[in-house]
């Protein structure tokens, strides 16, 4: 090997000052992604053409769309991926094409040896196609497949158990996108990244399985540190047996649940990608080296939990008028942006709507704009409906 020491730290590191240049996968830029043009990219992607890695079809959704399977690696640790289990969640995807991009572009990197040597890697790539046509989190069945690990009423939950019992991966990575206005305990700061060992009894016991889980866990949080130190909570650990995170941890798989939140002024997630690729090579490059096994349990227990403290736009201090049936009032408009997405085109309109009304000093915001001398009829205001110009 060339270079820095082979350490996941200087790994994480290389993998970031080269990503743009090196292993970005530029063939899709646009994170509503639909199947048809996942498997094309996929056809073309080189680290397929080159064998660096496998694709086969690892089974169909209910209306009969191709969910891939994408292999490589030959050593002893099996590890599990899966993505997009709801279908407005894409970040991961995304960024696991860039993760095979890397494996393709630097197989000279003693990291991407030592994956291939001591991992074998399966990955779920978009395992909800239906609701990814659709842009929309349940499936085409309208199961939030999410909440289908107990009943396995749908293809899609059988195909994820099934893969499991087979496979038997010691680890698992459950990956989702969460509320980008989730914000980081107390601290105001959007959350980017949130990390969970899910709980897999309600005591929210600890054995060795979820140890593992935590241990790896914060490993991750410590490596996206210098990137996003401040903005990387832990999601909320209630005990639901009908999820997949929680029910892998009871079926002995160690699973890391992680959720791409938000990043302020990065609506199409552009750099949570980029995270998401980093992060996810970093931490099978820990599992490779047994480096995850050194870290600080401490540093998973103390991640401050996701609150909900934000806001796109608080407008402060506009004049609200009642007519004849009471007096004006000044209060603060919380606003948040819904996205319309035309699925014929996918073009995006982002429409303002109310989220609150009142004394909002206490909130952060993506952005902060005077209401000073503006007046509104409080009667056209709802909320949850648009706000008008």
């Amino acid at each position: 090997m060339t270079g820095e020491a082979s350490n996941t730290s200087g790994f994480v590191r290389f993998l970031s000052d080269n990503y743009d240049d090196g292993f970005l996968f530029a063939g899709v830029s646009s994170r509503r992604l639909t199947n048809t043009e996942l498997m094309a990219h996929l056809e073309r992607h080189p680290a397929v053409t080159s064998g660096v890695v496998a694709v086969e079809i690892a089974g169909r959704s209910a209306e009969g769309r191709p969910i891939p399977l994408i292999s490589f690696g030959t050593g002893p640790t099996h590890v599990l991926m899966w993505s997009q289990m709801h279908g407005d969640e894409p970040s991961a995807t995304l960024g696991l094409l860039d993760v095979f991009s890397a494996l393709e572009r630097f197989p000279d990197r003693e990291e991407i040896a030592e994956i291939f040597n001591r991992t074998t890697v399966k990955v779920l790539l978009m395992l909800n196609p239906d609701g990814a046509e659709r842009f929309q989190r349940r499936t085409g069945q309208s199961v939030d497949l999410n909440r289908d690990a107990a009943t396995l009423r749908t293809p899609e939950a059988r195909l994820l158990k099934s893969l499991r019992d087979e496979f038997e991966p010691e680890f698992g990575f459950n990956l989702h996108d969460q509320d980008p206005r989730y914000t980081v305990g107390d601290s105001g700061k959007v959350t980017t990244i949130a990390f969970l060992a899910p709980a897999f009894d309600a005591a929210k016991s600890d054995n060795p399985v979820r140890i593992r889980a935590k241990k790896l866990a914060a490993e991750m949080a410590e490596m996206l540190h210098p990137y996003i130190g401040g903005h990387i909570a832990r999601y909320d650990d209630a005990y639901d047996g009908r999820s997949f995170g929680d029910s892998m941890q009871r079926w002995g798989t160690s699973t890391v649940l992680v959720e791409s939140g938000g990043s302020i002024g990065d609506p199409e997630k552009t750099h949570i990608r980029k995270l998401n690729a980093v992060m996810l090579l970093g931490a099978l490059h820990s599992i490779a080296t047994g480096g995850y096994e050194r870290a600080d349990l401490g540093r998973y227990d103390t991640l401050p939990y996701n609150t909900k403290n934000l806001f796109d736009r608080i407008i402060e201090g506009v004049t609200l008028t009642f007519g004849d049936d009471a007096p004006p009032i000044v209060a603060d408009l919380g606003v948040n942006f819904r996205e319309d997405v035309d699925l014929q085109t996918r073009a995006v309109t982002r429409v303002p709507v109310i989220a609150d009304i009142g004394d909002l000093s206490i909130f952060s915001a993506g952005e902060r704009v005077s209401g000073q001398g503006r007046t509104i009829a409080a009667a056209t205001l709802r909320i949850g409906e648009p706000l008008g110009e």
